[in-house]
């Protein structure tokens, strides 16, 4: 399909606002955007009036649990280990195939109406998940997160690590290339020294990017010093882990070494903020990881410690949380906050052909009303996206070139029946 913005505000990864820009999309790709940019040759199915609408590169939330959805609101309140244990994974093992795939049909719905085309996902029931992606239409970085508690485990019989390669082998680069299969660790604490090694040294042979939880809270990164005589950063890295391209999830506790160690060896953090303050685990040191080389992409985590899936929300309350804590109000100023929350993560995802609004990227695109009581009166497009703006305000979500979500109308899901099933499967937990 063709498609032909005219004459909108377009704010590209590095803050820079264009007024009166043209887009021309032609299938999965952008073919020109700039001021006056004419296309003679080209004939658009579809021409949009963008003259109020401010036009972004489409979202990415660097980590979440898509089907956790299921848990919104079922556990508040409390500690991230006494949630966990109490709560959370006395709940995750009542669920079945069908309740995380129309969980996860429910947060990617979440997601594309608060303009969010990519997320990097770590859970369970992989090919139900993979399912509600494809038919979705949005891209997701899977991982099925491995865990070993016990050290003299055999790797090649640990049936999450074995899963993790099937996965890779069937699924990487599926759909058109939409859907990616990352390896993974879930956590330290959850795993030893010789199943990471595995899954490090398959990652590296295989040139595959790994997803991992990394100090989320005091507790976590003291036992692990403990343990190890190491930071988690420091034991993953150690272990050879951080030598293929990593996400490395909350970075709440991490020391200044650590920063070090990721910024050489490209390691993305994925700043959580609502989740990490919800549950108490601390705040994490953003700019600094920042002015020390590390890549930091913005995530919600899941919906049962955040109850919200709005990338949007979190940009604005990492930039006002980091002013407020250090007493600086330049601090991650708005110009800045837009490129954690695409180009960055697109890079971490291995999408170097997504996240902007450039000729020959990706047609990937978030679409918002510049006419609404929160927009007006707009002097700075960038500033208006961080500090009045959020996912409610989401008219359009294009990805790979493709309409998935316009004016409260979800295109590729039957929103109705997901709701239902939704309230159908949260009364077994009332």
């Amino acid at each position: 399909m063709k498609i032909l913005f005219k004459n909108a505000h377009i704010t590209g990864k590095n803050g820079e606002s264009d007024k009166s820009a043209d887009i021309y999309i032609d299938g999965e790709h952008i073919v020109s955007a700039e001021k006056n940019g004419v296309l003679p040759d080209f004939e658009p199915d579809r021409v949009i009036n963008a003259e109020n609408m401010l036009v972004i590169p489409g979202l990415y939330n660097a980590h979440t649990h898509l089907p956790m959805t299921m848990f919104k609101g079922y556990a508040e309140d409390m500690a991230l280990d006494t949630w966990l244990s109490e709560k959370i994974w006395p709940a995750e093992a009542k669920l079945t195939d069908i309740m995380v795939y129309y969980g996860a049909l429910w947060g990617i719905a979440e997601q594309i109406k608060n303009g969010v085309v990519s997320c990097s996902e770590m859970y369970m029931f992989p090919e139900d998940i993979l399912q509600a992606a494809d038919e979705s239409g949005v891209k997701l970085n899977f991982c099925n997160g491995v865990i070993s508690f016990d050290p003299n485990e055999n790797p090649k019989n640990n049936k999450d690590f074995t899963k993790a390669k099937r996965l890779y082998k069937n699924y990487h680069n599926s759909s058109h290339g939409r859907i990616k299969i990352d390896m993974s660790i879930h956590a330290e604490y959850t795993s030893h020294e010789k199943i990471i090694r595995a899954v490090a040294d398959f990652s590296n042979e295989n040139m595959i990017p790994n997803q991992v939880h990394i100090s989320e809270t005091k507790k976590e990164h003291d036992e692990c010093l403990r343990r190890h005589n190491m930071t988690p950063c420091e034991f993953f890295n150690s272990l050879n882990f951080f030598d293929s391209p990593t996400i490395a999830a909350h970075c709440v506790h991490i020391t200044e070494n650590d920063m070090d160690i990721m910024a050489e060896k490209g390691v993305t953090a994925a700043h959580c903020p609502s989740s990490n303050l919800k549950l108490a685990c601390g705040i994490a040191q953003i700019p600094e990881m920042i002015n020390r080389g590390v890549n930091v992409a913005m995530g919600t985590d899941g919906s049962a410690s955040n109850n919200n899936l709005d990338i949007l929300k979190e940009m604005y309350i990492a930039s006002i949380l980091q002013k407020g804590i250090t007493g600086n109000p330049e601090a991650m100023p708005a110009k800045d906050m837009l490129k954690l929350a695409t180009v960055n993560a697109a890079i971490a995802q291995g999408r170097e052909d997504s996240g902007a609004i450039e000729a020959g990227k990706k047609a990937d695109l978030t679409v918002l009303d510049l006419d609404s009581a929160e927009a007006v009166p707009i002097y700075d497009p960038s500033s208006a996206l961080l500090y009045s703006l959020n996912g409610k305000n989401v008219v359009m979500t294009i990805c790979d070139g493709r309409i998935l979500y316009e004016k409260g109308e979800f295109k590729t899901i039957d929103i109705e029946k997901v709701k239902y099933k939704m309230k159908k499967f949260s009364e077994m937990y009332k």
